[in-house]
């Protein structure tokens, strides 16, 4: 690697609502957040459980279409993250949930990462001052 690439480093703090990128190539520290269209459980009125009643009538959403429709979602998310890290070198993904595993699946099989550093760690919920502190402990910044 040249040591132009060295300092292609970015860390990302995600889980499956949010992204904070921790970019460390550009001098000084930049930090952005990308929120995904995953929402949490949204009920309309009139909705319990996995129904909705319509009238005098109940009927379910199908389970099915709701399970595929998240799964587009998400992997719509991993699509904008990783077309945003293509251009770095070394990438750590860090956070509480499997997302950073299941975006780093997606990354291994992609072409475009073939010979770049990916590592994923866990971590907490971290406030933006944690995770900025943690990335540059673990590029050594």
């Amino acid at each position: 690697m040249s040591t132009e690439n060295l300092n292609k480093r970015i860390g990302i703090w995600l889980d499956h609502t949010k992204a904070h990128f921790i970019d460390l190539s550009k001098g000084i520290t930049v930090v952005e957040t990308v929120h995904s269209d995953k929402e949490s459980e949204v009920r309309f009125k009139g909705e319990t459980g996995n129904g909705i009643s319509l009238g005098n009538n109940r009927s379910t959403n199908n389970e099915n279409h709701v399970h595929n429709r998240q799964q587009q979602i998400i992997q719509g998310y991993y699509q904008i993250l990783s077309d945003r890290i293509k251009n770095y070198d070394d990438i750590l993904l860090f956070g509480p949930t499997g997302a950073k595993d299941e975006l780093y699946n997606k990354l291994s099989a992609d072409k475009h990462f073939a010979n770049k550093v990916i590592r994923v760690e866990s971590a907490d919920k971290l406030t933006e001052n944690q995770m900025v502190a943690q990335v540059k402990q673990f590029f050594n910044v």
